[in-house]
C-alpha cells in the first residue's frame, strides 16, 4: 500500500511541501505535442498511446512522447475519454508521473473511473494489451492504493509495490540495468520499489544499487504484458535544472526505451 494517501488525514499541511512522482516536469519538461496529436516517427504495430489527464503532471506525457520520438517510436497523447475508443486490443498505454500532491495515483485512478476506463484497463491488459507505468503509473499496478480507505489499485503486479526508501526529494539515483556495464544515474522522485513474490514470473530490468531492490521490470498479466519503472528515464536535463541538480552521466532515454521494446515485443 502506498503511504501517501494514508497521510491525508494526519498531515494536511504536507501538501505545501511534498513533491509528487515526476513533479519536476510541471515546470521543466518541454512540451513536444498537444493532446491527441500523433508524434510521427518510424514505428510499427502495436501502437503506443500516452495518457494526459488530471493527476498526470503537466509535461509528463509530453516527456514520454519526446523520449520515444527520439528513439524512433511513434506515440499519440490522449485523454481518458478517448482510451476505449482509440486503444486497440494489443496496443500499449503509458501512464507516467503524477501531480505534486500526496494523492498521487489516486487522482489518476479517479479520472479513469469517471471515464469507465479503470476496469477496462485491467481487462485490456488481461486480454493481450500492453501497459507501461512510470512512477505513479507503476504505483497503479499495486493491489491497494490505500487499503485502510478501501481504494484498490489494478492489482496486477505479482508481489508488492511500495514507496521506496529514498523519499520524496528530487534527486538522481544510481541504478543497475540489464545489459549495461556500469551503474547509471537516473532521475527519481517519490518512486516505488517492486518486491516480486517468491517464484513470480517477472523479468527484472533494473535494480537500485542502494540496496538491490527492483527498480524496473516486465511481467505478464493474463495474455498481456506490463512494464513498470520507478525512476524517470524520460527526464531530460531540464528536470534536474529546476532543482539545481545534474545527471552525472546524461539523459537516459536508452534505458526507458529498452523497457518499451521489451513490452512491445
Amino acid at each position: 500500500m502506498s503511504f501517501r494517501l494514508a497521510l491525508t488525514r494526519f498531515l494536511p499541511l504536507i501538501l505545501m511541501v511534498i513533491s509528487g512522482c515526476g513533479a519536476a516536469a510541471i515546470a521543466a519538461a518541454p512540451v513536444g505535442t498537444a493532446p491527441g496529436v500523433v508524434v510521427r516517427a518510424a514505428g510499427a504495430a502495436p501502437r503506443v498511446f500516452v495518457l494526459k489527464a488530471r493527476g498526470v503532471c503537466d509535461g509528463c506525457a509530453e516527456g514520454v512522447s519526446k523520449m520515444l520520438f527520439a528513439k524512433g517510436i511513434s506515440s499519440q497523447i490522449l485523454g481518458t475519454e478517448d482510451l476505449k475508443r482509440h486503444v486497440g486490443a494489443n496496443d500499449l498505454l503509458v501512464i507516467g508521473g503524477s501531480e505534486p500532491d500526496i494523492y498521487g495515483e489516486y487522482t489518476v485512478k479517479q479520472e479513469l473511473v469517471k471515464a469507465g476506463a479503470f476496469q477496462w484497463l485491467k481487462d485490456h491488459i488481461r486480454k493481450g494489451g500492453r501497459y507501461i507505468g512510470i512512477c505513479s503509473g507503476a504505483y497503479l499496478t499495486e493491489a491497494w492504493i490505500n487499503q485502510q480507505e478501501g481504494i484498490k489499485g489494478l492489482d496486477i503486479f505479482p508481489g508488492k509495490v511500495d514507496n521506496y526508501v529514498l523519499g520524496t526529494k528530487s534527486k538522481y539515483v544510481r541504478t543497475r540495468w540489464v545489459g549495461e556495464r556500469a551503474a547509471r544515474w537516473t532521475y527519481f522522485q517519490d518512486g516505488p520499489a517492486f518486491y516480486p513474490a517468491p517464484g513470480a514470473p517477472i523479468e527484472v530490468l533494473a535494480r537500485f544499487t542502494h540496496d538491490d531492490t527492483v527498480a524496473a521490470a516486465v511481467f505478464t498479466y493474463g495474455t498481456g504484458k506490463v512494464g513498470v519503472i520507478s525512476p524517470h528515464p524520460e527526464a531530460d536535463r531540464s528536470w534536474g535544472d529546476i532543482h539545481g541538480i545534474r545527471d552525472p552521466d546524461g539523459v537516459d532515454y536508452d534505458l526507458g526505451v529498452s523497457v518499451f521494446r521489451r513490452v512491445l515485443e
